[in-house]
């Protein structure tokens, strides 16, 4: 196969975007929706984040130590949460690797961003356990659509708004199962966003991956296995995107009650 410079830099590019892009930007947002969160309630918004860390902050940090023993970390301290802590920090993952294991060094990537694998997990299972025909409903369509290539913003919002609504309305029929799995996916959507520490040792190993990608793409680039790479990365971001953005959709409830609290407020406080 044939193709100039500038045909590689964009085949990088994309495999970029295919692989690292999606979780960077699903990240960045869930940390933009959950500080504006905190930013919009002040202090009224420490009892929430309370109360939501019994079951959110476990699961943030178990992302961490997860993908701390996949690549090879050894965890030296680990504490998956804390009620009213003095520092101000729920939970953690300490952990240590040999500088000369490539391996170990490369899985920082994927360490820092731990709780968006686990956050996307626990929501997903929870789904499929306390809404299950909503959410074989949902993945379905999604998955037709990205087989298809033709799953678009439009598409996805209006999805995820079947599913809200349907999950308000299995209250009628299961309402103790429904409750709880709301709470759970609510609890878990706040808590999911990464801390300024996560982002930074992801970025950490970024130039390794950089390079990893970069001899991945020389060595496809020019063979018959470009295109299906490519087409078999667009569909699996494609489910991908239709997954982030339920979680997103979630987050984004939170930052609903923000705004309707502050606006109470601001009414209470002209009379």
């Amino acid at each position: 196969m044939e193709g100039t410079f500038l045909d590689l830099l964009i085949y990088f590019l994309q495999l970029l975007v295919c692989t690292l892009g999606v979780f960077f930007a699903c990240g960045l947002l869930v940390h933009l929706i959950a500080r504006l969160f905190s930013r919009l309630l002040g202090k009224g918004s420490g009892f929430l984040f309370d109360v939501t860390s019994i079951v959110g902050t476990p699961v943030h940090e178990l992302g961490h130590a997860a993908m701390c023993l996949l690549f090879g970390h050894k965890i030296t301290r680990m504490r998956l949460w804390t009620l009213h802590p003095e520092d101000g920090v729920y939970g953690f993952v300490e952990h240590s690797y040999s500088k000369r294991n490539a391996w170990a060094k490369f899985g920082n990537l994927f360490i820092g961003m731990g709780p968006l694998f686990s956050g996307l997990g626990v929501t997903v299972l929870v789904l499929w356990l306390c809404f299950p025909a909503l959410w074989g409903e949902y993945l379905g369509h999604s998955a037709e659509m990205a087989a298809a290539g033709s799953l678009s913003f439009g598409e996805l919002v209006s999805g995820v708004f079947l599913l809200f609504r349907g999950t308000f309305e299995a209250f009628r029929t299961d309402w103790l199962r429904s409750l709880l799995g709301l709470l759970i996916i609510l609890s878990v959507a706040l808590h999911i966003s990464l801390s300024p520490q996560d982002i930074r040792s992801s970025l950490g190993s970024l130039p390794l991956f950089l390079l990893i990608l970069a001899v991945f793409t020389c060595a496809t680039f020019w063979t018959p296995a470009r295109d299906p790479i490519f087409s078999w990365l667009t569909v699996f971001n494609l489910r991908l995107i239709s997954l982030f953005v339920l979680v997103i959709g979630f987050s984004l409830f939170w930052l609903a009650l923000a705004l309707l609290i502050r606006l109470v407020r601001l009414v209470i406080s002209w009379f």
